[in-house]
């Protein structure tokens, strides 16, 4: 059976993705959702802070992490993940800060077990592709991700896109701006699972892959 297919159809196999990437010089890569199934990390950061919630309340909080859950993997870039929860459970607002706080400091030990894409990013090294990251996110969090992985040695560079700076923020070119010297001018692909991702490759003049890591072990 043949493996290609349409250049703007959603990839998951990472050997049509390999195929699709191959021979060219430069590739560009999201982290979360692209190099590994986010939630490997978001879900067990996530049940974290629900345990940090019923114990500084002294609640049960029945189905509160399965809640944030699915508010998170269903729409992740509207703001307000933890206070619209915190309020529907009748917790204080304020304790939003420090659910963030704790959510951005877990430590993802658990990736260390993930799978990802490193055979396919070896597979594109080894045909003479440099790669690069492209990554919005704390960078303190994002360096814990990708060093918990092992696919820090795969990339020349990596840019973190930090929320406090919010012009780094994808979909700006400011990332394009500092692989200018990697990139040399040469035909470039970005990588990535979220339409953010595609109006960055646009900002960059790049052409965008839309892949999705998923992981089967949550089909059950």
């Amino acid at each position: 059976m043949s493996r290609e297919c349409p250049p703007d159809a959603l990839i998951s196999d990472p050997m049509v993705l390999r195929s699709a990437v191959s021979g060219m010089p430069r590739v560009v890569f999201d982290l979360d959702g692209t190099l590994y199934d986010t939630r490997d990390f978001e879900r067990p950061a996530l049940q974290s802070v629900a345990a940090w919630l019923r114990a500084s309340s002294g609640l049960s909080l029945p189905g509160l992490a399965e809640n944030l859950w699915t508010r998170r993997e269903l729409d992740r870039h509207r703001p307000g993940l933890f206070d619209e929860l915190l309020l529907e459970y009748g917790l204080p607002s304020s304790w939003g800060v420090e659910c963030a706080r704790q959510f951005h400091a877990y430590p993802g030990s658990e990736l260390q077990h993930s799978e990802s894409l490193r055979s396919c990013l070896s597979g594109l090294l080894s045909s003479g592709s440099r790669l690069a990251l492209v990554s919005n996110g704390y960078s303190e969090l994002q360096h814990r991700k990708l060093k918990a992985l092992g696919l820090g040695e795969m990339f020349d560079l990596c840019v973190f896109c930090d929320p406090r700076s919010p012009q780094q923020l994808k979909p700006s070119d400011w990332a394009w701006v500092q692989l200018g010297g990697w990139r040399q001018n040469l035909p470039t692909v970005y990588v990535g699972d979220d339409p953010v991702d595609a109006q960055f490759a646009v900002a960059g003049g790049a052409r965008f892959l839309p892949f999705k890591f998923r992981s089967g072990r949550y089909d059950h």
